[in-house]
């Protein structure tokens, strides 16, 4: 099996749905999103309906990983003082027709890697210091690092930070592809597709479509 890999997406609905149905082929790859599926693009609770319909047709083959928005969105329910960005996508929630407690409950289940013996994919990645990069309150963990990634024997595939040029870009000291290219700044929402050892295939970018 391929693997298909797509950057953040923040609410970008409709420039997911031409990326997945344009390049994804269900019967000979896996789908993968990196994390900040949600928030700053106008479409989050569009996204996440489209996501688990995918995944309710392709249970074995569709993941969704958690990154900083997703956490910060589960955070933000046990909160008491509200923030408006968190609110504004609690109502995009309800405006799509969800149950905003399943949802909840559903981006708390999602892990923060996906991995195989050539591949590793997280939203920002394993740092070079951190002893503990799988747990969700570490400063520098796969959820919110930015500093320098560690030197692995298997390529490293993150997003998290906008990528000047906005194109996808390898880091030969880090092993590693960066692939956040600022789908909600009216740029690019990328993704790779990569052999099942890990060689890229091939770039894709999709300029953001006018309704998001």
């Amino acid at each position: 099996m391929k693997v298909l890999v797509v950057g953040d997406v923040h609410g970008c609905y409709y420039t997911l749905r031409q990326l997945v149905e344009e390049n994804w082929n269900p019967e000979s790859e896996f789908l993968i999103q990196l994390g900040d599926l949600i928030n700053k693009g106008a479409n989050t609770g569009l996204c996440l309906k489209y996501w688990l319909e995918l995944e309710n047709r392709y249970p074995y083959q569709v993941f969704l990983l958690k990154g900083n928005h997703e956490q910060h969105f589960i955070n933000h329910l046990h909160d008491k003082q509200k923030q408006p960005l968190f609110q504004k996508t609690l109502d995009n929630i309800r405006q799509a027709g969800l149950d905003t407690t399943k949802i909840h409950v559903w981006l708390n289940s999602k892990p923060l890697k996906w991995e195989n013996p050539d591949i590793l994919i997280s939203h920002a990645g394993v740092n070079k210091v951190s002893k503990t990069p799988f747990t969700t309150t570490n400063p520098r963990g796969v959820l919110y690092n930015r500093s320098p990634l560690k030197m692995m024997d298997k390529v490293q595939v993150i997003g998290h930070t906008v990528i000047k040029g906005h194109k996808p870009v390898f880091s030969p000291r880090e092993n590693a592809w960066r692939i956040d290219t600022g789908a909600w700044t009216k740029k690019y929402l990328s993704a790779l597709k990569l052999s099942y050892r890990g060689e890229v295939e091939e770039i894709i970018q999709v300029l953001r479509n006018g309704k998001d």
